[in-house]
């Protein structure tokens, strides 16, 4: 059998903060064009779930992750050097359509499995056994989780160690160094999701499963960079170059080199790589709690 989607229409609180969120990132140019046509698509994909749950996730990760991000952005710039010429990785930019897919693509896969699932066709808010939509709680708290961890833990003035190697001390952006205050940081973001989760479903199992996972996504996202994606070094000035907006650093004869890690994936692909895994096991542990 398959799901009845509800009309994003029907529901007009939640669509009148998406369309207020919406109008927010096309005025203050938060996203691309592209990025703002692919997260409306995202957006109503969300609004279309039984549970109303999904579209709070996003706005709140959307919201959570903008603020965390434009912290501080001025010295969170000459922290590290970046792949654009122009700007630095960290400077506050419009993020484009890979970004939106790589941050909700993992809970907007679980969503299309919850909507056209057998076991999804009573699922209503404040239901305490739906597995899928906890995934989805995961999902976002990871990717909450690791924006906090990753835009708040640069700034920290403990040297990061590198989470493969805890007694390896490594540069500000090297992928896989982390510092306690990233760590907590990243626990704070994944408690902002389950908060939202807890509202919209009173489901506390959930929310703490939400909080246990979206940190444990800290610690993947952390150990995937660390083995599967290259860390860039700035020979003249040391620093570890970012790719603008998640992409691969490309290493430049003379000018650069590879400090450690193997060219497996960019950011991107790690951030949407590590939230699939998280939502996946938040999925299955969440049948069974």
């Amino acid at each position: 059998m398959q799901v009845a989607m509800p009309s994003p229409f029907s529901r007009p609180i939640p669509l009148a903060i998406t369309s207020a969120v919406f109008l927010y990132a096309l005025v203050k140019e938060k996203l691309t064009v592209v990025g703002l046509i692919t997260a409306l698509f995202t957006a109503f994909l969300h609004l279309s779930h039984p549970s109303t749950f999904p579209i709070y996730a996003l706005v709140t990760f959307f919201l959570t992750g903008t603020f965390v991000t434009k912290y501080y952005s001025g010295i969170k710039s000459h922290l590290t050097s970046s792949s654009n010429s122009i700007a630095s990785a960290n400077d506050h930019k419009a993020r484009n359509a890979v970004q939106v897919i790589c941050n909700s693509g993992a809970s907007s896969i679980l969503i299309l499995l919850s909507l056209f699932s057998n076991s999804s066709t009573t699922v209503l808010d404040g239901s305490d056994d739906n597995s899928i939509l906890r995934g989805i709680a995961c999902a976002y708290a990871a990717a909450a989780a690791d924006t906090f961890s990753s835009e708040l833990g640069i700034l920290s003035n403990q040297q990061p160690f590198l989470i493969t190697n805890p007694w390896k001390r490594v540069r500000r952006g090297t992928n896989g160094g982390v510092t306690s205050m990233g760590l907590f940081a990243g626990l704070i973001g994944s408690q902002f999701i389950a908060a939202a989760y807890l509202l919209v479903t009173k489901d506390l199992k959930g929310a703490l499963l939400a909080v246990l996972m979206g940190f444990m996504g800290t610690l993947l996202d952390s150990i995937l960079g660390a083995l599967l994606q290259v860390t860039v070094e700035d020979k003249k000035t040391g620093k570890i170059i970012e790719g603008a907006n998640g992409t691969r650093v490309l290493v430049q004869e003379g000018g650069s080199r590879i400090k450690q890690g193997r060219d497996l994936l960019n950011n991107n692909g790690v951030n949407f790589t590590m939230t699939l895994i998280m939502g996946i096991i938040g999925t299955l542990v969440g049948s069974f709690i």
